[in-house]
């Protein structure tokens, strides 16, 4: 499942980062952004929040880049090796010289334990420094101490809701069902649950201090969204993020893999509405009752949001057209463990697979098997 989730992440952060300089409204002058000395006059601006984006996403689109191809060069080096004409070329290209020797091995999994650990703390700061970009500014509503692991929570939930979706996907489209189990589901069915009840915890601790408080202007913008024009959306919103995930995921019966399924298709639903109502609301109404207005997205906003997806849906679709989605030599590597993770009917039905490429390709744990031993 890792390798599913990864391709999530570095394609939402590739999309994600192209936004700041899309709503800078002069997307030439971006190079401001950029933290470099110059005679010429460009100077970055450290106290703005977009440069801590500009830093905070670079860091963690790097650490995910690298995250996600260090376990595929085994793969592409299968790949390699069975491919033929310019595909053999390009993978090889790709394998970066993987011949499976132990030095090899030793400084792929040192690799990969040190990015597994490094990744947790990047992805923690990243998400906390977005949400700054809201708590930072003296916006109604906004310039809350809670929105650093607010966001990060939500990041979490909407990210193992999306996870849930591309698997099934993947499980239906790739025939991938001695793979992705219904017990993969049901393990992230009871994730999800308890990611649902911390999002309830800090979405009614914001909302509760902000009515406590009882400041005309946070109030200003408080009740038009719980009884006003916003009221639709935001009982919406609590429906896709609890109500529905609550009901499904806490009962046994209905975490399978449709049910699952349901829950996040709600759940990124809702998400997105909370989004939309934590930006589009307090920049309504600001303090100065003067500066207050409405808001509708306009067509071109409207395009540049469903970009956004059908961009996402290609970029997926791509990886796996071009790289194995399901890790083979970690699939291989398990094969002898087979009295404690059995193996899939379709293994036994397909032996060519487990001989596919030279042995010295692949993880020493699986060199000695072959198909006369399954």
């Amino acid at each position: 499942m890792t390798r599913c989730a990864e391709v999530i992440t570095v394609f939402a952060l590739m999309i994600g980062a192209s936004f700041p300089v899309i709503h800078l409204g002069r997307p030439w002058l971006a190079f401001w952004l950029f933290p470099y000395p110059s005679e010429r006059g460009i100077w970055p601006n450290f106290r703005s929040p977009l440069l801590w984006d500009f830093f905070a996403i670079s860091t963690y689109l790097t650490g995910s880049t690298a995250f996600l191809l260090l376990p595929i060069i085994p793969d592409w080096a299968l790949v390699r090796d069975t491919a033929m004409g310019w595909r053999r070329k390009l993978y090889s290209v790709l394998a970066l010289g993987w011949r499976g020797t132990p030095r090899q091995w030793h400084r792929l999994e040192s690799a990969m334990h040190i990015m597994a650990v490094a990744i947790i703390p990047v992805a923690v700061s990243v998400h906390t420094i977005v949400s700054w970009d809201f708590a930072m500014a003296p916006v109604p509503m906004w310039h809350s101490t809670v929105f650093g692991p607010y966001f990060v929570a939500g990041a979490i939930f909407s990210g193992i809701a999306a996870l849930i979706i591309a698997m099934a996907i993947l499980r239906k489209v790739l025939h991938l069902e001695d793979y992705l189990t219904p017990l993969h589901f049901d393990n992230l069915g009871k994730l999800l649950l308890m990611m649902c009840l911390l999002w309830l915890y800090f979405f009614v601790a914001e909302r509760l201090t902000v009515w406590y408080g009882n400041e005309t202007s946070e109030m200003a913008v408080y009740w038009p969204i719980q009884r006003g024009p916003f009221a639709p959306l935001f009982w919406f919103m609590i429906g896709c993020n609890f109500l529905v995930p609550f009901i499904i995921l806490s009962i046994k019966q209905f975490r399978t893999v449709a049910g699952t399924v349901v829950a996040s298709s709600t759940i990124v639903v809702g998400m997105w509405i909370e989004r939309f109502l934590i930006v589009v609301p307090p920049l309504e109404h600001k303090y100065l009752p003067f500066a207050w207005g409405t808001y509708h997205p306009r067509p071109v906003e409207i395009i540049i949001t469903a970009g956004t997806f059908a961009a996402m849906a290609l970029l997926y679709l791509l990886f796996v057209k071009f790289v194995p989605i399901i890790s083979i030599w970690e699939l291989k590597a398990g094969i002898r463990q087979a009295t404690i993770v059995p193996i899939p009917e379709s293994l036994l039905r397909a032996p060519d697979l487990i001989e596919a490429g030279p042995a010295n390709s692949m993880t020493p744990a699986a060199e000695s098997t072959s198909s006369e031993a399954i």
